[in-house]
C-alpha cells in the first residue's frame, strides 16, 4: 500500500518555513514590526538600527527558554521557545544584514555619513523555523536558535 493511499489529503509543504508559519496569528507586536520592515530599503536603515537596539535590550531582559518538547509531534526533547522580543531582534537583524549585503559598500557608507551613523557591529541570535508533518495529527512548526551569533559590520 502506498503512503498516498493511507493519507490521501496530505500535501507536502514546498515553501520555506517562516515566522508567519510559526506564529500563525497575524497580531501582536511581532507582526506590527514585521509589517514595518517589509520591503526594507537602505533609506530605513537608521530606523531599523534604532528598533534593533531597543528590542535587543528588551530581549536581554526577556529571553526565550528551553521547555520539554512534545517529541511525538516532532519537537526536540528540549525545545527552544523564543520570546516575542527575541523573534523581533532576529527578524530586524536579518533585515539589516540583508540591506547591508544587497547594497554596494560605497552607497552604504554614503548613507551612513548622511545620517550620521557611526561604523559599528551588531550581533544577534538568528531564529529559524522548521516544520514536521505528523501523519494523522497535522503539521507542527518549531523555532530553533542558531548556535553561533550572527555578526553584521556596518
Amino acid at each position: 500500500m502506498k503512503e498516498k493511499d493511507l493519507f490521501p489529503d496530505y500535501e507536502p509543504k514546498t515553501t520555506p518555513d517562516t515566522i508567519e508559519d510559526y506564529l500563525r496569528t497575524p497580531e501582536g507586536e511581532v507582526f506590527k514590526i514585521l509589517t514595518e520592515i517589509r520591503g526594507a530599503k537602505l533609506e530605513n536603515l537608521k530606523h531599523f538600527l534604532t528598533l534593533f537596539k531597543s528590542y535587543q535590550e528588551k530581549a536581554n531582559k526577556n529571553p526565550g527558554k528551553f521547555q520539554d518538547g512534545r517529541v511525538s509531534l516532532g519537537a526536540n526533547l528540549k525545545q527552544y521557545t523564543p520570546s516575542e522580543e527575541e523573534l523581533i531582534v532576529s527578524e530586524l537583524g536579518k533585515t539589516i544584514k540583508n540591506i547591508i549585503e544587497s547594497h554596494p559598500e560605497n552607497k552604504v557608507e554614503e548613507y551612513k555619513k548622511k545620517e550620521k551613523i557611526k561604523s559599528q557591529s551588531i550581533e544577534f541570535d538568528q531564529i529559524y523555523f522548521r516544520h514536521v508533518d505528523v501523519m494523522g495529527s497535522g503539521r507542527y512548526f518549531y523555532a530553533e536558535k542558531n548556535e553561533k551569533k550572527i555578526k553584521v559590520r556596518l
